[in-house]
């Protein structure tokens, strides 16, 4: 008698596929302590400029001097992203999940967990 390897193959992709999809999203935003929301940014030249505006300023007034043609957006805390490169400061994020879904950018690797 012949044992049938499809259903075994099929059940044994569908699982490996749902596994790497769960480990490609399990990475979530945290906003810094005080605050509910974590910026993301449109290019690394743009969250450079945010870095030295904090350090010589106060936070609240860095988003404001990057002026009215930067495209920063607040994300809640807890928002689900694929982290696609990172390197020792900032990580490259897509947004997985929300309505924000699809949104491709730039935060500060200490918010992504």
């Amino acid at each position: 008698m012949k044992l049938r390897r499809q259903p075994f193959t099929a059940l044994a992709a569908t699982l490996a596929m749902l596994a790497v999809t769960i480990a490609g999203c399990g990475h979530r935003l945290a906003a810094p302590q005080g605050q509910t929301a974590v910026l993301i940014f449109p290019d690394r030249d743009t969250i450079a400029k945010f870095q030295q505006e904090v350090k010589e300023h106060q936070i609240m007034g860095a988003v404001g001097a990057l002026g009215p043609s930067s495209k920063v957006t607040p994300l809640v805390n807890g928002t689900h992203v694929k982290v696609l490169s990172e390197d020792a400061n900032i990580a490259e994020v897509t947004v997985t999940r929300g309505p924000y879904k699809g949104l491709h950018g730039y935060v500060l690797k200490s918010t992504v967990r």
